[in-house]
């Protein structure tokens, strides 16, 4: 049975399980995400993506996992890190600009091409329990529709072996409160004020009173994206929040060992056309503030370290 495949739709991919937009994204934009590891002619990473490989590379270096199954490797640079430093790496891509630009890259450093397999998030349901040392889900899981979270959570648990490791990117929902735009609003009416106890806060009256608080309510509004392909914003992509990933995690039995933060905002977004310097001020927050509190706030996305208990 493929994942991420529901009844009474046309929007999943029957053969891979991934969503059509997902697919059609990543296809047309492959050139772009293959490099997106790049550096600009000033020096700075194209894509927060940089900082998510940085701190990818500390996990390998700190760990040293025996062997990796990377879903979702993208243009196979992380697979190739992992082989670099004598780890048994495997990747999964499926989209296949992707998957061969990888093959390309592999074969190219002196490693198998096969390396890199066509395929995606469904592979899970079809590994052997404990047969993974490390599985790492660099930019899959928010991908996730949200009502197959629990059976891709659990297969991760599953396939790997005790004290396997987990390495995860998830989106931050607290960056949310950051942003003071249509995106704070939203967090007020569906986390914030969520609960039985904010019952009476819960209606138009109360979110017309707090956009009133706030210049652009209504921007960039549901959503969003920074992708040109807007129809790629249109999924509803589920976020967590990083002081509770501790709990949500040990619910399918993973220990949590660590969360770092990247793709840092020394400011919210409407806000960074106008200071100075601010490129500079975000790398060198990505650079140095991974562990600090801030990131809870300044960062739309945060890597987790888990092992299996």
């Amino acid at each position: 049975m493929k994942l991420n495949q529901k009844k009474n739709t046309n929007t999943m991919n029957k053969t891979t399980g991934t969503s059509n937009e997902v697919l059609e994204y990543y296809s047309k934009n492959w050139d772009k995400i293959a490099n997106c590891y790049a550096l600009d002619e000033e020096g700075y990473p194209v894509d927060p993506a940089w900082y998510r490989r940085r701190l990818y590379q500390q996990f390998l270096k700190e760990n040293k996992p025996t062997s990796v199954l990377d879903i979702g490797c993208g243009g196979g640079w992380t697979v190739l890190d992992a082989l670099q430093l004598g780890i048994k790496a495997r990747g999964i891509e499926p989209v296949k600009e992707l998957k061969e630009f990888g093959c390309d890259l592999i074969e190219k450093n002196g490693f198998d091409r096969s390396c890199i397999k066509q395929d995606d998030l469904a592979v899970l349901a079809t590994l052997p329990d404990a047969s993974e040392d490390c599985i790492a889900l660099l930019s899959v899981i928010p991908h996730v529709p949200r009502e197959n979270w629990d059976q891709v959570h659990n297969d991760i648990v599953r396939v790997l072996k005790p004290g396997g490791k987990l390495i995860v990117a998830y989106r931050n929902e607290l960056f949310d409160l950051f942003t003071f735009n249509s995106i704070t609003v939203e967090f007020y009416d569906r986390s914030l004020w969520n609960s039985n106890e904010f019952d009476s806060l819960h209606n138009t009256e109360s979110i017309d009173l707090l956009k009133g608080l706030m210049t652009n309510p209504d921007l960039p509004g549901q959503y969003f994206t920074a992708a040109q392909d807007k129809s790629f914003g249109k999924l509803d992509r589920k976020k967590s929040n990083p002081f509770t990933i501790e709990a949500f995690l040990a619910q399918y039995g993973l220990s949590w060992k660590r969360s770092q933060f990247y793709h840092f905002h020394s400011v919210p977004p409407l806000m960074q056309d106008k200071v100075k310097g601010i490129k500079k001020m975000n790398h060198e927050a990505g650079i140095n503030l991974a562990d600090d509190w801030r990131g809870n706030f300044m960062c739309p996305m945060f890597l987790v370290t888990a092992e299996k208990k």
